[in-house]
């Protein structure tokens, strides 16, 4: 999995670049789906999906907004399943110049869906690139903390913009 995710990774950057249009003031949204590797050993598979909305504050800086589920599913010892997340974020994302390429730095609250599994604080740092107008790209680490525990994933995520 992780060779997946570098080879996507290195596919996206070296893509051709042209200059991303940014409409100052301008609010956008886009949905998308996340498959990764956690981080933590006993999980397997993560995938999940998202709505984000962004606003342009410059045509270098957008500020977002995002909430979705991410599925962190494990097995051990033959038993097996699921442990759910819904993230919701805040962050920047910064383009590159005048590049489609871009980091996106996200703080926000995740909220267990096991009951009394409580709140914990999530973080998301990921880098990016428009591959078109409508469709954009990324490596993305999310992660979940709390009690100096931290249940995280390195995926790829894949949205399509309005």
């Amino acid at each position: 999995m992780k060779k997946i995710i570098l080879s996507f990774a290195i596919l996206a950057f070296t893509v051709g670049a042209k200059a991303q249009k940014h409409n100052v003031g301008a609010t956008t949204a886009n949905v998308a789906v996340n498959i990764g590797a956690a981080t933590e050993s006993g999980y397997k598979l993560v995938y999940g999906a998202d709505l984000q909305v962004e606003h342009s504050l410059s045509p270098t800086l957008n500020i977002t907004g995002s909430a979705g589920f991410e599925n962190f599913h494990w097995s051990e010892a033959g038993f097996s399943g699921n442990d759910g997340f819904i993230p919701v974020l805040v962050g920047a994302k910064a383009f590159f110049g005048e590049s489609k390429a871009y980091a996106h730095a996200q703080l926000g609250a995740g909220f267990s869906t096991h009951s009394n599994g409580g709140t914990f604080f999530a973080y998301a740092p990921s880098i990016g690139y428009y591959l078109s107008d409508n469709l954009d790209a990324s490596v993305k680490y999310l992660a979940f903390s709390k009690n100096s525990h931290t249940l995280g994933t390195i995926g790829v995520r894949v949205a399509y913009n309005f």
